[in-house]
């Protein structure tokens, strides 16, 4: 299969805002990949930013319901469930902030639709791993706002 065009100019962007680096910038545009990839209601747009190797641990309430630990295309699927049904309406990154070392940790807050159609706003925190030489994420867990 063919990638779309717009698979193509995000993969693209990524690059070239320094996902690829190991500096906090790198960290910081993993998290923004993440929420525009919500806020565009494309799963697939997470692809950049999941691990090659090893799991992606899931804590989610409206976003899931799903707890656990997921591959990178169980991941996409979980989050294409969600996008099918319920939609992202505004995602704002409040803070991202490296440990010195190949971790990084983001904090967000998301308003959505469920797929029940409330409108409920939540808490997204965001493990990001640097993993060779981009980050990836590591988790996501939602909490109450």
């Amino acid at each position: 299969m063919r990638p779309t065009l717009p698979v193509i100019l995000l993969a693209a962007a990524v690059a070239a805002s320094g996902l690829a680096g190991d500096g906090d910038d790198g960290a910081k545009a993993a998290a923004d990949v993440f929420a525009k990839a919500l806020l565009a209601g494309r799963s697939e747009s997470l692809r950049p930013i999941l691990p090659e190797s090893g799991k992606v641990h899931l804590a989610l309430i409206k976003l899931g319901p799903e707890d656990g630990t997921f591959g990178a295309s169980q991941v996409e699927a979980v989050f294409r469930d969600f996008l099918a049904a319920g939609r992202v309406t505004s995602f704002e990154l409040s803070r991202c902030g490296r440990d010195g070392g190949s971790a990084a940790l983001a904090r967000g807050r998301a308003t959505l639709v469920d797929r029940e159609g409330r409108t409920a706003t939540v808490g997204l925190h965001l493990g990001i791993q640097l993993e060779g030489t981009r980050w990836v994420l590591r988790e996501v867990r939602e909490s109450a706002e």
